[in-house]
């Protein structure tokens, strides 16, 4: 509640400051949705796409890497079968223990590997997410404030977004000072063209 006051409070003030500063240029309002215009933009679905796609491959990956170590294991175990074995001699068995051995060594490697790959493609794709995400929010907000220069805005509010308690930043706006949907048609007007 205190967040809340003080954003309202905030608000008040700059409002009161603003005013009589720009009594013969009025402030001029309008609001925009980011998240929707974000997640319409075609090339973000595009982008997400090819994400979905990378993601696919990485998974086929790790499933290739982990039937690998499968198989290590299977052959792991019928080593450990043939050290068992009465029939053995010790020098055939001190051969198969130390067979065992080395496959114990390479299915951790094995272990070791799955695990960098999986953490190395984690992170990668985490970063070209976040890269892909600011690319386009800037693509965006370019045209977003391109608009409000056109309509001679003083303020754009994104009304997407709540504070850190959930409520909207923005708790009423009249939806004539909208322009998501125009700033929409014009980001994905290349595509149609």
């Amino acid at each position: 509640m205190k967040t809340y006051t003080l954003f309202l409070s905030v608000l008040a003030a700059l409002g009161a400051f603003l005013l009589p500063a720009h009594a013969d240029n009025p402030i001029r309002v309008i609001t925009v949705d980011m998240t929707y215009l974000y997640e319409n933009y075609h090339r973000t679905q595009e982008a997400q796409a090819r994400f979905q796609s990378s993601i696919e491959r990485a998974q086929r990956e790790t499933q290739k890497l982990m039937e690998e170590g499968n198989e290590m294991v299977e052959r792991y175990q019928e080593i450990i079968e043939q050290t068992n074995n009465p029939a053995l001699s010790d020098a055939a068995r001190q051969e198969a223990q130390q067979e065992a051995q080395e496959m114990v060594e390479a299915i951790r490697e094995k272990e070791r590997e799955l695990q960098q790959f999986q953490n190395n493609t984690r992170r990668s794709l985490e970063q070209r997410q976040r890269n892909h995400r600011e690319l386009m929010l800037d693509e965006i907000k370019e045209v977003v404030m391109a608009e409000a220069s056109e309509r001679s805005a003083t303020l754009v509010f994104d009304t997407s977004g709540a504070t850190l308690i959930g409520v909207p930043t923005l708790i009423y706006a009249d939806s004539s000072y909208d322009i998501t949907d125009v700033v929409l048609e014009e980001i994905n007007r290349e595509e149609t063209e």
